[in-house]
């Protein structure tokens, strides 16, 4: 994997984690229901199935 490959894979993941941890921070400090945190996770969990999917395509060549 070269260099310009890992800095993308990088920004990706960094990303791709701010929604849970945004989520997480809410429910920390209790602004948020466990009802939304279901809804939530019902959004984003078949996108970040496809995107580890995408990737692993991208980075097994």
């Amino acid at each position: 994997m070269d260099a310009v490959r890992l800095e993308l894979a990088i920004e990706l993941a960094v990303v791709l984690l701010a929604p849970p941890l945004y989520q997480y921070y809410l429910w920390h400090k209790g602004k948020t229901t466990p009802a939304q945190l279901r809804k939530t996770l019902q959004i984003f969990a078949p996108l970040y199935l496809l995107v580890l999917a995408a990737m692993a395509v991208v980075f097994s060549r």
